[in-house]
């Protein structure tokens, strides 16, 4: 009985690593549950938007920081960097000529200004 809850736990584990999807750059550069009515679409508004607004913004993610950072470019050609919840990929493979919709709030802090991203939705 004990091994066949660690095979069904370890088969549960497995499958949900596999559904977590993510951010694919194949160049050789290397480096859910949001739904609000967010009035900051752009990167320039989120900029200069106050902590914790909701945004909802149409664009690509460029490049990856490290492990859940990334810069992300609106469709106007502004930049920001973006901190991805593990949850926000909804099993999606995103790669950089994917234009998609992140979904989240300002986080603003003293010296910076970047994305908190809940969820993505690609076009």
């Amino acid at each position: 009985m004990k091994k066949l809850i660690a095979f069904t736990s370890l088969l549960a584990m497995s499958g949900m690593a596999i559904a977590q999807g993510g951010f694919q750059n194949n160049s050789n550069n290397t480096g859910g549950g949001f739904a609000g009515n967010a009035s900051i679409t752009s990167v320039k508004a989120a900029l200069d938007a106050k902590d914790d607004m909701p945004v909802s913004i149409e664009g690509h993610i460029v490049k990856q920081i490290d492990g859940d950072e990334f810069i992300f470019r609106d469709v106007a050609g502004t930049e920001i960097r973006i901190d991805v919840s593990d949850r926000a990929w909804n099993g999606q493979t995103i790669q950089p000529n994917d234009l998609i919709i992140i979904q989240g709030k300002v986080d603003k802090e003293w010296n910076k200004t970047d994305i908190d991203v809940k969820n993505i939705i690609k076009k």
